[in-house]
């Protein structure tokens, strides 16, 4: 049981961000053009809404911001919802796959 997604950032200097979630094993990897940005482990978190903040871009730099909120009851076999954001501008809402 996985949540997958991706997008590309950037006007003329394009990057496309992947976004990998285990809901099994609590695992989050993020990559940015094939490269690994952030890896993280969320088996008992507490918070509702977790923050991936990272950067993308050489010559024209962007903030990224996603935000993953899980669900209250049986948050492993319930998808999450995901926020994207690129310098403070809001991207897109995705419901995970159930």
């Amino acid at each position: 049981m996985h949540e997958q997604f991706w997008f590309d950032v950037g006007q003329y200097e394009r990057h496309r961000v992947e976004f990998f979630f285990d809901r099994m094993w609590g695992r989050v990897k993020i990559k940015v053009d094939g490269r690994e940005v952030v890896t993280k482990r969320i088996l008992f978190g507490f918070r509702m809404t977790e923050r991936f903040r990272f950067t993308v871009g050489h010559q024209e730099r962007h903030e990224v911001l996603i935000e993953k909120t899980r669900k209250a009851l049986a948050p492993g076999f319930r998808p999450s919802t995901y926020r994207v954001f690129a310098d403070g501008v809001f991207l897109f809402t995705l419901e995970g796959q159930g």
